[in-house]
């Protein structure tokens, strides 16, 4: 059965770079994987979506929806999104089912607005982005976060071998 390898946690964690390492890393063991970003999801499939709390569980279950799609394709999907709150954890887990598996990439608010690698924390702070500093991030729950990806304490090359590893768990034996 394959699989729905979920990466998230807060803007500037790290989810997007890890995503791709372990795309990549999927991809040239051989394993059929594609690669869904919140980011590139909301330029496209979700770009007539705001960013209110209902527009936000809108946008995770548009993807959720795709995961579902693509895994009954026999892909493995990586996802790369906040996912913020309990409710669209949820959701995600309904939608998915037993395809899921999270990775909590963690880094605390302080060092991803010091990274800011999108620049959207200074965007906020300025006034021009709106419900990004203000908006909930619930910790997750024991059932998220057995995956945990620690960015701040590791290094790209430790996390990235870390997470093809866990992955590594989840593959479909032939």
């Amino acid at each position: 059965m394959c699989k729905v390898f979920w990466l998230f946690g807060r803007s500037g964690a790290g989810k997007t770079t890890l995503a791709l390492r372990l795309r990549d890393g999927l991809l040239a063991r051989g394993i059929p994987v594609a690669h869904l970003d919140g980011d590139e999801m909301r330029s496209t499939l979700c770009s007539d979506l705001g960013f209110d709390a209902g527009a936000r569980l809108e946008n995770h279950r548009r993807i959720a929806e795709v995961s579902r799609v693509l895994v009954r394709q026999n892909l493995y999907v990586v996802v790369s999104t906040m996912a913020p709150e309990y409710r669209h954890r949820d959701l995600l887990a309904q939608i998915v089912g037993d395809h899921l598996v999270w990775f909590y990439i963690d880094a605390p608010l302080a060092v991803c607005m010091e990274r800011d690698p999108k620049g959207i924390y200074k965007r906020a702070q300025a006034g021009q982005v709106k419900q990004l500093l203000d908006y909930p991030f619930d910790e997750p729950r024991p059932q998220e976060a057995g995956n945990r990806i620690n960015t701040v304490t590791e290094n790209v090359a430790v996390c990235e071998q870390r997470i093809l590893e866990l992955a590594q768990r989840h593959l479909r034996r032939v």
